[in-house]
């Protein structure tokens, strides 16, 4: 049965100072000009950008989440919440209940045919997931979260019974998929490769951040700290392509768009950082097997039929 977010997401502000933030299965949607709060004992939570930015400090190191952004923090953990704003900052934080977590755990650790005869799930340790700043669409919670958020803040009916079962899983399967890149960093020790692959990160996100401009290998060697020589390899072995590779199927995703949208091709080239209609031409047709202006054909007429 589907439930209304207004009943389901609480709305809160100065009460959120004196409660401790270890909820299970709740959805907080929190508004503040100012606020700071230490937190000893947290819930696992999925803390969403919505209006504005702001701050959390794990283990020392700052996570900035704003729109487009956002921050898992593991259960039990301790951290520090920061904001301060002539605007109201909006947020998303969302509590997912241990018991949940285990069951979708445990459940996507075999095929569906081993629960056929034992539909009861044993219980399994709670997985333990990377703290860090995500983009929304660096993976599959990322790209759920993005087209939730304008759910959440208008009040739309939403089967919340479900909704968090389906926010478990889509965290598991993208901690899988991220466990997947580190594991394919060219290092002997666990703790170097989680290093590698946060530095790695800050690159990635600096080039979805940057992509229509001209970006130097010299910028992302100092963004990530790392030398120019580990930043090529190490990028290609998590994410399987060059960050050159990265800057341009980023911009040739952007041409289709604006295609779509009737731009001309000298201005497309222009805004997505091409020297010229010609190089962003070839570019595209390498890309996708037409060229811009059979592309856009092909898009009018899938439109119109």
């Amino acid at each position: 049965m589907a439930s209304t977010a207004s009943a389901c997401v609480q709305k809160m502000s100065d009460e959120l100072r004196h409660r401790e933030l270890n909820f299970g299965n709740t959805i907080i949607h929190s508004r503040f000009r100012f606020f700071e709060k230490s937190v000893q004992d947290s819930g696992l939570s999925i803390k969403v950008g919505h209006r504005g930015t702001e701050h959390y400090f794990l283990d020392g190191r700052q996570h900035s989440i704003r729109p487009g952004r956002y921050l898992v923090v593991n259960r039990h953990r301790a951290f520090d919440c920061y904001l301060k704003s002539e605007e109201t900052v909006e947020a998303f934080c969302i509590y997912l209940d241990e018991d949940t977590v285990a069951e979708v755990a445990a459940a996507l650790a075999k095929p569906l045919g081993h629960w056929l005869g034992q539909p009861f799930f044993k219980s399994v340790p709670e997985p333990v997931f990377m703290e860090k700043a995500y983009r929304t669409e660096e993976n599959e919670l990322g790209r759920f979260l993005a087209q939730l958020r304008p759910l959440l803040a208008s009040g739309a009916p939403i089967d919340f019974a479900a909704l968090y079962y389906t926010l478990a899983e889509k965290l598991i399967r993208s901690q899988h998929e991220m466990e997947q890149q580190i594991q394919r960093i060219s290092s002997s020790r666990r703790s170097t490769r989680e290093e590698l692959y946060r530095r790695l990160c800050v690159a990635r996100h600096y080039i979805f951040d940057n992509y229509r401009q001209d970006i130097s290998l010299d910028e992302l060697s100092r963004e990530a700290t790392l030398s120019k020589f580990h930043l090529l390899r190490t990028y290609k072995e998590a994410f399987g392509t060059t960050p050159y590779r990265q800057v341009l199927s980023l911009r040739l995703q952007s041409a289709r768009g604006l295609l779509s949208k009737g731009w001309l091709l000298e201005d497309i080239a222009f805004e997505l950082g091409f020297s010229d209609r010609r190089s962003f031409t070839k570019a595209f047709k390498k890309e996708f097997g037409l060229a811009p202006s059979g592309f856009r054909v092909t898009q009018q007429y899938q439109n119109e039929y």
